[in-house]
Order: structure tokens, then sequence, then C-alpha cells
């Protein structure tokens, strides 16, 4: 089955913690439900290398999924794309031949 990575970029704060809480119960209850390779990896100490300006990868997951349709699918319903500033990308990994 392909398999694609979900990366996440920026996203503001909770405004409290209880926010953070309930907004991470969501999350877990979201990645619990799916057929995830690699479940949430956030990641810490980024930086940006060369002279474009990205938005920060903020972490990322992997996931099975039938087609891009269905990764889209998948994708979309994620908690995190309802927190103010955050996007995600969405691609297929390729898979390598030696």
């Amino acid at each position: 089955m392909p398999q694609f990575i979900m990366t996440y970029h920026g996203g503001s704060q909770p405004k409290t913690p209880e926010d953070g809480k309930a907004h991470m119960e969501k999350y877990m209850q979201w990645i619990g439900g799916l057929d995830a390779v690699v479940p949430q990896q956030p990641l810490k100490g980024t930086e940006v290398l060369g002279d474009k300006e990205i938005t920060t990868m903020m972490g990322y997951t992997i996931i099975n999924a039938a087609d891009m349709d269905a990764a889209r699918a998948i994708a979309q319903s994620c908690p995190f794309l309802e927190m103010d500033n955050s996007a995600m990308q969405l691609s297929e990994l390729a898979q390598m031949t030696g």
C-alpha cells in the first residue's frame, strides 16, 4: 500500500493549558483511528538553511492510504489544521529500488 508523509507547518500555541489539553486529546483520538506507519513525530531545534523563506516544519506523520485522494481526505480531517496559522504538506513517498 502506498505511504504518504504529512508534514505540519506553523500553528499557533494554544491560548490556555486547557485548550492545549483539549486539542491534544482530539489529536490523539484522530491519530488512533489511522493506519499510521509513523504516528505524530514532533520536531525540535529546527533550522532553516538556504535563502528561501519557508514556514518551519513542526512535525510529521507517515500513513498508509490507497491513493492520494484517500490520503488527502485523511489529512484534511487532521485537528492540526484547526489551529490558527497552520498548514500541512502531503506527499506520496517514492519507493526506492536498489
